[in-house]
């Protein structure tokens, strides 16, 4: 009885590891502690379900995110992925969700709808051809990626801007996520 009760302290134990990586309480960007936890324990969660390490929260990925989520907000606030040169090139994974209003949607509807991606996927390969289908959701559960960090911005119509860069990249061509 003393055997099997250290046993399931240990898998406890084991499960807070697993997906109890924290948020700094100042996480690099606008994005508030509570909602970067929200977010990061959904991405671990979903990446537990397919046997990739858990994520880690990154200030520097934040900061990055945070920058380009300020640039789309005072733009026009439409939703596009950094350019691949220039002043605003990009230089990690990245994920884009945008809300029609900050009072109904929030980080982790846009963790959500990026998860949501998974019924198009099929165990392939990436290809040129189907990532888009799937694309939000492999980079969320890219083995390799071991840093995420995110930023938001509020729109001048009220809509939120959640842009995600994620390190490592994923989504290489001819390769599967996990």
């Amino acid at each position: 009885m003393f055997r099997n009760a250290v046993v399931s302290i240990a898998c406890l134990l084991l499960i807070t590891v697993v997906r109890g990586q924290t948020v700094p309480e100042k996480t690099g960007s606008k994005i508030s502690c509570a909602d970067a936890q929200a977010l990061l324990d959904h991405h671990n969660k979903v990446r537990e379900d397919v046997g990739s390490p858990p994520l880690e929260w990154s200030a520097e990925l934040a900061e990055f995110a945070q920058e380009w989520a300020d640039y789309l907000a005072a733009t026009g606030c439409s939703m596009k992925h950094r350019p691949k040169e220039g002043k605003w090139k990009q230089k990690y994974g990245e994920n884009i969700f945008w809300g029609g209003s900050s009072a109904y949607f929030t980080p982790l509807d846009a963790s959500k709808s990026w998860y949501s991606e998974i019924k198009a996927y099929h165990n392939e390969a990436i290809s040129h051809d189907n990532y888009k289908k799937f694309g939000h959701y492999t980079q969320m559960v890219w083995k390799s990626t071991t840093h995420v960090g995110v930023g938001v911005a509020i729109c001048r119509n009220g809509a939120i801007l959640v842009v995600a860069n994620y390190y490592p990249p994923g989504n290489y061509i001819g390769q599967k996520p996990y």
